[in-house]
């Protein structure tokens, strides 16, 4: 599946790689996330993340988009080189997260109404302090300041209307807004408004341009 050919397009203004960065791209920008296609970093070295998150309260959140399917594509010798790229790149230094979406929606139903949408790293202080001390309690295959999980969709502790993504097992806090109420769990409205916008973002993708052959 990574031998396919992605094909640019263009989307009011943009030049995006593939199909698969366009269409996140639209649907995180129905959710109502504060998003930059293909930041300008100096501070990320080796590595180009397609999106950055900035969340409600100055979290600042990288995005890798590939074009995983299921939960076992993340775990692939593929999936691993780029979590090597992305961890040697220094990104924990400056930044709060970084998230991992795949080219499907829902990767696997995680209970409470709510599903996996991707990997997810985080760090903060403490961890970090943690880490120089060497004792860092780490959980995954990684070796860092951070913690590694995958992610689920959320709406408890949000405003009304907002989404949220956080940790499935390690942390409930949200990483974009900020959400927490000692869980996750997403209502009947919430799980429609993320896949209506999935769907809009589908549909959107029938009157992008296609760049070149």
């Amino acid at each position: 599946m990574y031998e396919i050919k992605a094909h640019e397009v263009m989307y009011k203004g943009a030049y995006f790689r593939s199909k698969n960065e366009c269409k996140r791209y639209i649907f995180l920008k129905e959710l109502g996330w504060n998003i930059e296609y293909e930041p300008v970093l100096e501070d990320v070295k080796g590595w180009l993340p397609d999106l950055i998150i900035f969340g409600c309260n100055d979290e600042k959140i990288l995005v890798e988009i590939k074009p995983y399917q299921t939960l076992k594509d993340f775990d692939t010798d593929y999936a691993q080189s780029v979590e090597e790229k992305i961890h040697n790149s220094g990104w924990y230094n400056n930044y709060d997260a970084v998230v991992i979406f795949g080219s499907t929606l829902n990767l696997k139903n995680a209970g409470g109404y709510s599903f996996i949408g991707g990997r997810c790293f985080r760090t903060d202080k403490g961890q970090k302090e943690d880490y120089k001390k060497g004792t860092h309690q780490h959980c995954g295959r990684g070796d860092g300041p951070y913690y590694e999980d995958y992610f689920v969709y959320t709406d408890n502790g949000c405003n009304r209307g907002d989404i949220d993504i956080c940790d499935q097992d390690i942390s409930y806090h949200g990483l974009v807004h900020g959400s927490y109420d000692g869980g996750w769990s997403i209502k009947d409205d919430t799980r429609n408004k993320i896949e209506t916008s999935w769907n809009k973002a589908g549909t959107e993708m029938r009157y992008v341009k296609k760049i070149g052959n």
